[in-house]
């Protein structure tokens, strides 16, 4: 079909019916003044209008099926986009060549983003930063098709990543720093992650910065004699590409910089493990041997009483060196996970008894005991060894003879005590309190605050860090809640059980 007739058809049916609406207006308009006077020239309007109308309504019935089928064909050539003349066909066919080239374009540039996104989740940074170096200049080809790509890690670099000049395969020797690789270092203006298109003596090249500070410098760099220089789409693929590859280097330096100071740590954490080991068993003998020699020196009945008075402060000094040597012990234990307390049933007045006679204290001490009655389950040991620990904080960090305070209960209401309660031991003392970070770190290894040393130089800062990990062997628990200047209360837990009837 002649694309051109409906809309010549329509054209002269729009004449046919338009025309001698105008002709007539025209007419009366020069030949009768005077009427048009009278009637006026709004109701000569109206009325050739009417006219029309009538006229424009009788052309309609007589082509109504031409201008039907002419309509349909306007509206199927609006729908394809097709040309309403022959003379548009080629510009038409250029436009979809034009639209087809665009979008073959975006996919091929959606293809590379894809695929850069992929390998940046992909990146490897657990493998060392050589191996991401190699996997860095992978994506840099996979994603361009260029097999030039090359990463060139300057001497400013991370010892963790060598310099050198890098490709895809992290087997291949890495190769120096050549002269154009230099060349390429200083030439133009480098602005972080935007691409360079630099001619020199080597030709041309593009050059993307992927430096990261001071931790990390170098770039990425394809030879591009005889191409155009690269586009602006160009750029921002290979701008992509270049924070892709700072990202995943500056993590795996990192995480190499991190295993490193790691794998350190654990080195000296293993070291003083076994010093704390070797040490504690080395000083076990010689204090039993002391406080073997003061029990039988004290036997002896000619014994002055200064002499029996001196003899009693050895052995009490042996025996709290012996005690600090069994929370060494329980330290290294712990840390090695080769502590495994027993599971008795026991009372715990008696045990906080003995533990406070044994420290000697000049001082007032009180003991209550609440209902109901129980009988708490662990280690009698180590729980004497977590309570001499924390009572022996609350004498050394409270004024002298102010009194220490000690509560033995049960969970509140529980009335009679069944199977899961717990029974609590809350130490209370009256010293200078704890400020919030002496609160937060007070269960931490070694840690002794500035205020802590001044109160007791001869501190070691490994009571609560052992005591925390013994009651936690024992399914227990211990914490503190102290402030400024309003003493410190202790609370420890373990898991309990009712006396039976007739043993309360």
């Amino acid at each position: 079909m002649d694309l051109g007739q409906p809309a010549l058809r329509l054209f002269a049916i729009i004449a046919v019916v338009a025309l001698p609406g105008l002709a007539a207006l025209a007419l009366v308009l020069a030949f009768a003044e005077s009427w048009v006077a009278s009637v006026g020239v709004g109701t000569v309007v109206l009325l050739i209008g009417l006219a029309t109308l009538a006229w424009g309504a009788l052309i309609a019935a007589l082509t109504s099926r031409a201008l039907s089928r002419d309509l349909q064909d306007v509206v199927a050539m609006a729908t394809r986009g097709d040309a309403l003349s022959p003379s548009a066909e080629g510009a038409e066919d250029d436009l979809r060549a034009a639209q087809r080239k665009l979008r073959t374009a975006l996919d091929e540039r959606n293809r590379q983003i894809a695929t850069l996104a992929s390998d940046v989740v992909g990146a490897p940074i657990t493998g060392g930063p050589v191996e991401v170096a190699a996997r860095v200049v992978g994506v840099a080809r996979q994603v361009t098709g260029d097999p030039t790509w090359q990463l060139v890690a300057l001497p400013a670099t991370d010892a963790a990543l060598p310099p050198g000049v890098y490709d895809d395969d992290p087997a291949t020797p890495v190769r120096a720093v050549d002269e154009l690789a230099q060349w390429a270092a200083v030439t133009g203006e480098p602005e972080r992650l935007t691409p360079r298109h630099l001619i020199g003596p080597w030709g041309a090249v593009v050059v993307v910065d992927i430096s990261t500070g001071d931790d990390l410098a170098g770039f990425l760099l394809a030879p591009w004699e005889g191409r155009p220089e690269p586009t602006p789409a160009e750029r921002d693929l290979l701008s992509l590409i270049g924070q892709a590859a700072a990202s995943a280097l500056e993590h795996s330096v990192l995480y190499a910089r991190l295993r490193i100071q790691t794998d350190e740590l654990n080195r000296l954490a293993a070291v003083q493990s076994d010093f704390l080991r070797g040490i504690t068993h080395d000083l076990q003998t010689p204090l039993t041997s002391i406080r073997a020699l003061a029990a039988g020196i004290g036997e002896d009945a000619d014994l002055s009483d200064q002499g029996r008075a001196d003899l009693e402060a050895i052995a009490h000094q042996a025996d709290r060196l012996r005690r600090m040597v069994g929370q060494l012990l329980a330290v290294s234990r712990l840390d090695a996970g080769a502590l495994e307390p027993r599971q008795e049933v026991f009372r715990v007045e008696p045990i906080l008894e003995r533990t406070w006679e044994a420290l000697r204290a000049e001082r007032p001490f009180t003991q209550s005991t609440d209902e109901p009655m129980l009988l708490a389950v662990g280690d009698p040991d180590r729980l004497e060894q977590v309570l001499w620990a924390v009572l022996d904080n609350a004498v050394k960090y409270s004024p002298a003879g102010s009194p220490i305070e000690t509560r033995v209960g049960g969970p509140a209401g529980a009335s009679p005590p069944g199977p899961g309660d717990w029974i609590e031991v809350a130490v209370v003392d009256h010293g200078r309190g704890l400020s919030p970070t002496e609160r937060e770190h007070a269960f931490d290894q070694f840690f002794r605050s500035d205020e802590a040393r001044r109160a007791a130089p001869d501190g070691s800062g490994i009571g609560l860090y052992a005591a925390r990990g013994l009651m936690e062997a024992m399914g227990g628990s211990i914490h503190l809640e102290a402030g400024e200047d309003e003493g410190t209360v202790v609370r420890v837990r373990l898991p309990a059980e009712p006396i039976p009837t007739g043993e309360a």
